[in-house]
Parts: structure tokens; sequence; C-alpha cells
């Protein structure tokens, strides 16, 4: 038998049995809500006899609990928020100058219309530290960024700006301001530090390249996002670190593959690589790799105005690849003495490089050998 108790705020009650009342046992307790949330309390019962007596007791618990639910006072409506000002510490410096973050905003706008840039900035930050979830909070944020902007303080502005960008989402021209962090990067890129005097001081393009990094992260489509990313690679080239400009390099190709700066990219890339053979003359896999990233400059692009250059490097590369093959044949024919492998070496280098200036004495190793080992399979 099941009983249904209507407005009963009860959420769930499992298994409390082995209750006997007059004969009568609840098998289970429990609270529903039905598809209108009006909550329900099921009682399931089982009694081997049938008594008027708990009849009673049951509707009378009903009625109590439908009393108590109905005479409970309703759930407070929930308040709207309201921002709240930080509180302040006696010396804090960030303290605002009024009551309210419209009229600190006016404040901090009418000393930046005077020229005052350093009371300004802190007007400004005053604003967005003690309100910062406030409508005027974006405004401040970005007069902030101008106001360092305009001091000069190009990296506190720029992180302002980012700030700006991640923070809030209204209130500001979004591209004016990645085009703004762009070109603040651009001049960190080129500043030189420690001048001293008549000494001008030295350059640190790898200092711009995260702030570049930061730039691609707000704006990855930006119409100044692959010079950003290629940017990021001729700095770590200018640094000396080569891989590195090689993995920016790349990344700038390929993630911006139709922009005019993937095919300054791909040169990057080229002349990195080469300067990386270079520096290890018997790495084989450099070598190839600067070789692959000439052919496909040369392939993607034959019509630059840099193909000249390539096809110098292009010729430079083949002639040490011809050399590193020869090399490897003479090794096995004359320091370890193994006339086989010698002589499949030999071959293979006449294959690959037939004009080389070592082909001649490549073709009358083969047929000295030939007559000590034999003719060898050709390989297809």
């Amino acid at each position: 038998m099941t009983i249904i108790l209507f407005a009963v705020p009860v959420a769930q009650l499992d298994r409390a049995s082995d209750y006997g009342s007059e004969g009568w046992e609840f098998d289970s307790l429990r609270g529903r809500h039905t598809l209108q949330g009006t909550p329900l309390l099921t009682v399931s019962l089982w009694s081997p006899t049938f008594s008027p007596m708990t009849w009673v007791a049951i509707l009378r618990t009903a009625i109590i609990f439908a009393l108590m639910v109905a005479s409970s006072p309703p759930a407070p409506a929930a308040r709207p928020y309201e921002e709240s000002a930080k509180k302040h510490s006696w010396f804090s410096l960030s303290r605002p100058q009024k009551k309210n973050p419209s009229e600190q905003l006016v404040y901090a706008r009418r000393l930046h219309e005077e020229g005052k840039l350093r009371k300004a900035t802190r007007a400004y930050r005053a604003l967005v530290v003690t309100w910062p979830g406030s409508p005027e909070a974006a405004a401040a944020q970005l007069g902030l960024a101008r106001s360092l902007d305009e001091r000069g303080q190009l990296q506190n502005a720029f992180d302002a700006y980012h700030t700006l960008a991640t923070r809030y989402t209204a209130g500001y021209d979004y591209d004016k301001v990645i085009q703004r962090q762009f070109d603040i990067a651009c001049t960190l890129m080129e500043k030189r530090r420690g001048g001293f005097l008549i000494f001008p001081g030295f350059e640190a393009p790898e200092r711009a390249i995260p702030y570049f990094e930061k730039v691609i992260q707000n704006a990855p489509r930006a119409p100044f996002a692959a010079e950003a990313q290629f940017r990021i690679g001729w700095a770590y080239e200018r640094s000396e670190q080569l891989e590195l400009a090689v993995v920016a390099y790349l990344t700038a190709q390929n993630r911006y593959p139709d922009s005019p700066w993937a095919e300054k990219a791909a040169l990057g890339r080229m002349r990195a690589l080469v300067r990386l053979s270079e520096e290890s003359p018997n790495d084989e896999e450099a070598l190839d790799q600067a070789w692959a990233a000439v052919v496909f400059f040369l392939n993607t692009y034959p019509n630059s105005q840099d193909a000249e250059l390539a096809r110098a490097h292009r010729d430079n590369l083949l002639r040490r690849r011809a050399k590193m093959a020869y090399e490897k044949a003479v090794f096995y024919d004359r320091v370890v003495r193994r006339p086989e492998a010698a002589k499949q070496a030999y071959e293979n280098f006449i294959r690959q490089f037939p004009n080389s200036e070592w082909a001649s004495i490549a073709k009358i190793r083969v047929e000295v050998l030939s007559n000590r080992v034999g003719p060898s399979d050709e390989k297809n």
C-alpha cells in the first residue's frame, strides 16, 4: 500500500524498515519532486492486519506536515549584486580621491587633460584597484595604459593594455589596443640598452619576444599577427638562438601560409639552418635539413628577390653534401678497408652527384674494387 503526502519538505529517506505501529511496517520512506517541482513524501506500508486507528494516525501526520509547510515563510528574494569598494589601509598608495567610480574617472581624466600624467596615472590606478567591477573600470584601465604610454613607460603601458584586453570586453576599441601593443613590442625590439655618453648601448631583441607572443595570444588573426610571429623568429636569430629561430619561422610559415611574411619566414628559416650546418660541418642531419630548406624556398618562391641568395646556398650545400658522401666512401676504402662497403658507397656517391669534382676519382675506385669483390647488385 502506498500513500502520497503532498508539500512535505523531505529530500530522501531510504529504508526506514522494521518500524511497527499497530502491526504496520514502513518499507520505504522517500521524498520526491513532481515535474512542477512540488515535493512529495511517499510512504510504502505493509501490514498483516488492517486497523482504522492506523488510518487516523496517518491522516493526522499528513495534516501536521501540510500545516507546517503552509505556515513556513517564503524564501527571501536574491539581492542584486552591488559593487563594493575595496577597503584601503591608512598607508595605501592606491586610495581614491573621490567617493565613487564615476567621480574618480572624471577626476582622473581632468588630470590627464591638464598634462599631469603622473597624478592621472595614480588616479586611474586607484579607480581600477578600488572598483574593479564597476562600469567605469574599463575606461580607467584604458586611461591608465595611455598615461603610462605617454610617459614613455612602454613596458608598463604594454602590460596595462594587456590587462585591458584580457579582463574587459567592452568600453574600448579592441583592435586599436592590440595594434598599440604590437607597435610597443616593435619599439622594444629595436631599443638599445645600457647606453652611456658616447656609447650607444647594446641590442637585446630577445626581450621583445614575450610581448609579441602576447600580441598573437590576444589577436591570432589580426593583420599584424603574421609579422609578430616572424619577428619572434627574427629576434631569436639576431640573439644567436638559431634552433628557436627555426621553430618560430616554421610556425609563421605554417600558421600564415598566405601572408607576405611567409616568404620572409621561409628565408629566415633557410638562413638559420644553413648557419647551423656550418657550425656543425660533420653533422649530416643538419646539412640535410639546410638543403631541404633551400630547395623548399626555391620551389615555393622561384621569383623571389632573394632567389639568387638561395641558389648560392644551394650550390654551396650541394658541394658540401657531395664532399661528405665522397669522404664516407674514402673512409670505407682507405681507413677500415672494407672493399664491398666502399664500392657501394662510391656507387651511391656517383648516382647522387654525377657532376661532382670527385666523380671521376670515384669511378676509378669502383673499377678497382669491382675486380676485388665482383659486381654489386643494383638497387632500384
